[in-house]
């Protein structure tokens, strides 16, 4: 296929919040690399943030990939425990799977980065 054919490939520095566009709230930062073709995928910055005192919950699969510092995923089910992901770990989270995440330690120097990806128009309730 020639460069002619479609859109051309992008790189986004994730580290540096290159995105298409970002958002900002209290429970940190998040950049949307990509929405199309039936995939969102998203980088989220935590750094001085909030805890968030709600659930996540998204009502299809959700994957997300450390790409920088600690992330403590805490489940509301008492049968899951709590984890601590590190650089290059993934979580994937079944649809329903109730939980909150945030920095780890709270007294980090630097931010912890993820990847997010789930199904395009899935309903993210508060990451």
């Amino acid at each position: 296929m020639s460069g002619e054919d479609g859109p051309e490939p992008r790189v986004f520095s994730v580290l540096r919040g290159e995105a298409l566009r970002t958002r900002s709230g209290p429970f940190g930062e998040a950049g949307t690399l990509c929405s199309a073709d039936g995939i969102e995928v998203a980088w989220v910055s935590k750094s001085g943030e909030q805890v968030d005192p709600d659930w996540f919950c998204s009502d299809q699969v959700d994957v997300l990939m450390v790409v920088q510092g600690q992330l403590r995923v805490e489940f509301e089910s008492a049968a899951w425990p709590d984890r601590v992901l590190s650089g290059g770990d993934v979580l994937v989270l079944p649809a329903g799977c109730r939980c909150r995440a945030y920095r780890w330690p709270r007294d980090a120097a630097e931010a912890t980065v993820f990847l997010a990806a789930y199904p395009a128009g899935a309903q993210q309730d508060g990451r």
